[in-house]
């Protein structure tokens, strides 16, 4: 009876080195597709934000759900607008970026906290669907920045760079010149200042504001690394929505001691867009 030939050990660890060699190199690629697809995604999610929030405006007397107060973050939204925007057709899930993998975990803790810290409480604010039990001045936070401005039009200027069209500013209104200039809606991109890190920053897992009470750390949402951001996705009041590539001293571009700029600084974490 003739033997079958077989491998030999040698053989077989020989393959598998092989394999694993393969998917080294392919995994990194892989995972530049996915990534490149999930911007898509989240550049779309951005342009349904921006035509909910018009929507709102519609049926506002052209009025923008500006906040009665200053809170120090610009992800921060009037429950009265998301109720709309929700009953307008859009989805809790549509309001956060399917690239921030913080908020893919901890998305109903953003979208609860200014109501309650309580998870036992969810229900009694949110039905799954929409918001109750809710007053004219309670505010969520969701995966986006909003560039909106307050009720006393006190926020502090947006910082306008070389390569912008046009000046920078807050919204309050659909009824504005250069609606196609006119940033509505952006990725979350933060920076905490840090030592010793490539642009002086930190841009994942960032140590601030309530939600650490909650276990929870705010991080900026298209990262190549908690060092760098990737770029960000931007919708401007017309609709349209563009990707800005992260690439100082460019985008954005730094100050005379090689800093980078922040659009908006000083309350809470540095904001680029």
């Amino acid at each position: 009876m003739t033997k079958k030939p077989g491998f030999t050990l040698i053989e077989l660890l020989v393959v598998i080195a092989i394999i694993a060699v393969l998917m080294g190199i392919l995994m990194p690629a892989v995972q530049r597709v996915r990534e490149q697809a999930r911007q898509k995604t989240c550049g779309a999610r951005v342009r349904q934000q921006v035509l909910g929030l018009t929507m709102y405006a519609q049926d506002n007397s052209t009025k923008l759900p500006v906040l009665q107060s200053e809170t120090g973050w610009l992800q921060n939204l009037s429950v009265p607008a998301v109720n709309h925007m929700l009953d307008s057709g859009m989805t809790q899930e549509m309001f956060f970026c399917p690239s921030n993998e913080t908020h893919k975990k901890y998305a109903m803790i953003c979208w609860m906290h200014h109501l309650t810290e309580d998870p036992l409480e969810f229900g009694k604010y949110w039905n799954g669907r929409r918001f109750i039990n809710c007053s004219s001045t309670d505010r969520v936070i969701a995966g986006y920045f909003f560039i909106l401005d307050l009720q006393g039009h006190n926020r502090d200027p947006i910082t306008r760079y070389d390569s912008d069209s046009g000046d920078k500013m807050w919204l309050y209104t659909t009824q504005t010149r250069n609606p196609s200039e006119r940033e509505l809606v952006a990725d979350i991109t933060m920076g905490a200042a840090q030592v010793g890190t490539k642009y002086g920053y930190k841009f994942g897992k960032i140590n601030v504001g309530g939600l650490k009470r909650q276990g929870v750390f705010d991080t900026t949402s298209h990262l190549k690394t908690d060092e760098e951001p990737s770029g960000f996705n931007v919708g401007f009041l017309d609709g349209h929505v563009v990707w800005r590539s992260w690439s100082p001293p460019k985008m954005p571009p730094v100050n005379i001691s090689g800093r980078l700029i922040p659009r908006r600084s000083g309350q809470g974490p540095d904001c680029f867009w």
